[in-house]
């Protein structure tokens, strides 16, 4: 029965449970790094993006790998600050023993792999100390370079500093491309959850895995619900764009009118606070390029 319930928990990447502290994504030294061909800093935007539509939800971003030259969305983020991201601990933790991967961030529009986004580098993750598979805690940060151009067009940072603990009842949205492949130009969908406090998911729904780091919802209108490209994605209040919880896991994904479990950020907020100078200790020191077959 527990492994048939740890099989069905489908938005999991494969990830170690050990801690891993702040390292580059080149896999080499803390104080290495690449600049992309065309991309952007504070003071310049890449001129494709530019002439292309503004997003509706300028804090959302991809979170990615280079695939044979293409990238390849792995999971979402939403942007805290100019050079942090947050997203889900198991879409950024590597096994133990493997070699750190390079990852990117594309973001600036609702269009996923489309010219109108913004390609940067991960230079450093982070995950919570405490992150287990099914055990809580599953959020993680990452640092980018160049930094975001904050200019409330295209990028935008979203608070996450509540301490307020939010119970069953409240209406949400996750954003998301759900399911995308390689070179698939896919628009961000808006998927409506409700929460519904921790014992009634864990009773009624059978969520034995719950834990006080997480919350719950349930996802109540549409064809389809959380998907596995959607793992790290927000749960927020679109009106007031709190963030409530990064989509953690589900018994079957995609599948509509079930509950998901997302990792809460009201118990995280100190941690995320406190993390983000240290990664800002990291040195960082432009070097070669990468070249996209989809943007020659």
């Amino acid at each position: 029965m527990f492994w048939a319930y740890l099989g069905g928990m489908a938005l999991f990447l494969l990830a170690s449970a050990e801690i891993e502290p702040i390292q580059s994504a080149e896999g080499a030294t803390n104080n290495s790094s690449e600049v992309m061909d065309t991309r952007s800093d504070e003071n310049s935007i890449d001129p494709i993006a530019k002439r292309n539509h503004n997003p509706k939800f300028p804090y959302i971003v991809s979170i990615g790998a280079n695939s044979n030259g293409y990238y390849k969305h792995l999971c979402m983020g939403v942007i805290i600050a100019k050079e942090f991201v947050l997203t889900a601990a198991h879409c950024i933790k590597r096994p133990r023993g493997s070699k750190p991967r390079k990852l990117y961030v594309a973001g600036g529009s609702d269009r996923l792999n489309s010219f109108s986004q913004t390609r940067f580098f991960v230079v450093s993750i982070l995950t919570h100390p405490h992150f287990k598979i099914l055990g809580g805690h599953d959020i993680g940060i990452v640092r980018v370079f160049p930094r975001f151009p904050l200019d409330n067009v295209r990028f935008r940072a979203i608070k996450f500093q509540s301490k307020e603990r939010q119970g069953g009842g409240l209406k949400a949205s996750l954003l998301g491309w759900g399911r995308v492949t390689i070179k698939m130009v896919k628009i961000l969908e808006d998927l409506s959850f409700q929460t519904m406090d921790n014992e009634v998911c864990f009773r009624k729904h059978r969520f034995r895995f719950l834990t006080s780091s997480e919350i719950c919802a349930m996802h109540f209108n549409g064809s389809r619900g959380g998907c596995d490209g959607d793992s790290g994605g927000p749960l927020i209040n679109l009106k007031t764009e709190f963030l409530y919880g990064l989509l953690s896991y589900t018994r079957k994904a995609c599948q509509p009118r079930t509950p998901y479990a997302f990792t809460r950020i009201s118990t995280h907020s100190n941690w995320i606070e406190e993390s983000m100078p240290k990664m800002l200790q990291i040195r960082i020191n432009p070097g070669n390029y990468t070249k996209w077959k989809d943007r020659q």
